[in-house]
């Protein structure tokens, strides 16, 4: 179940508590501790927990809201994704995750967080999840799921202020990564799961827009396959059928939509991904913080 309002914060507060020893200020590098409602280091740089249960752990504590990725696109992914179109993906994650067993797992580019919850309820055991995204209100979607041990973080991806080799597991989907901060937040034994698209992810969309089909497929795979050990790989490619409600969340869930307002008629959608389980090399340098 999601939580309420008046218990996120608190809810938020445990999870902070269970990675105190990991998070560090994005201003200046000192630790952070819990005090009151907010997270503060020595210098008193003070970054309040929401009611929402989000705290913006950014250099820039007034950040401007996206124009793209709001409230509205994150309610309808979430909505899209709950009506089954990834369950390959989740069980595939699931399954690599229960191999592995990771404590914790930071989900880099997380969103409303839907992905991670329900990737959480197929793991064996007990893991944390963090989620950072610098989409505020995808965070504060993503902690509705904080009473699943879930948490959403504001902040940048390419400075996650989470201590160097702290971090069993990383998630990448869909979304853009720093390969060098990756290779700083994980363990010496930590694994990667990254997805990326196929050239057929959403075709009927983007055929009924006039948009042309991902042509960088090869790309990133040659990138992952010079930069990575692929421990394994996986595709998946399947076309469902959809509805008039699963129209709608599809056509508001996404930023190729961004400024179109009449729905396309189409009648399926295909969701073709990679998903690619990793393990950075040893020669890959990364910036220390």
């Amino acid at each position: 179940m999601e939580t309420t309002n008046l218990k996120k914060i608190e809810y938020a507060k445990k999870l902070f508590k269970q990675i105190s020893t990991i998070m560090y200020c994005p201003i200046c590098n000192k630790d952070l501790v819990i005090y009151k409602n907010s997270l503060i280091c020595s210098n008193n740089h003070n970054f309040n927990i929401s009611r929402k249960g989000t705290t913006i752990l950014h250099k820039n504590l007034k950040l401007k809201n996206d124009r793209i990725y709001t409230q509205n696109l994150f309610l309808n992914r979430r909505n899209f994704i709950k009506l089954g179109f990834y369950d390959e993906l989740h069980n595939y994650v699931a399954k690599i995750i229960n191999e592995y067993n990771p404590q914790i797992i930071l989900d880099m580019g997380s969103g409303d967080g839907t992905h991670d919850f329900i990737i959480s309820k197929k793991a064996l055991n007990k893991i944390l999840f963090i989620g950072i995204d610098l989409a505020k209100d995808g965070i504060d979607l993503a902690n509705d799921y904080n009473n699943s041990n879930c948490l959403g973080i504001v902040g940048d991806l390419n400075n996650v202020p989470l201590k160097d080799h702290s971090i069993d597991m990383i998630l990448n989907i869909l979304s853009p990564s720093n390969e060098s901060e990756m290779k700083r937040l994980l363990k010496s034994n930590g694994i990667i799961i990254k997805v990326t698209p196929k050239q057929e992810y959403l075709k009927e969309l983007r055929e009924a827009l006039n948009i042309k089909n991902y042509d960088n497929e090869n790309v990133i795979a040659q990138n992952i396959n010079d930069k990575y050990v692929v421990l394994a790989k996986k595709e998946i490619t399947r076309t469902f059928i959809l509805d008039e409600q699963s129209l709608s969340y599809l056509c508001k869930m996404t930023p190729m939509m961004n400024n179109i307002e009449e729905i396309p008629k189409i009648n399926s959608i295909t969701i073709a991904l990679n998903v690619y389980v990793l393990k950075i090399h040893n020669d890959m340098i990364y910036v220390k913080k």
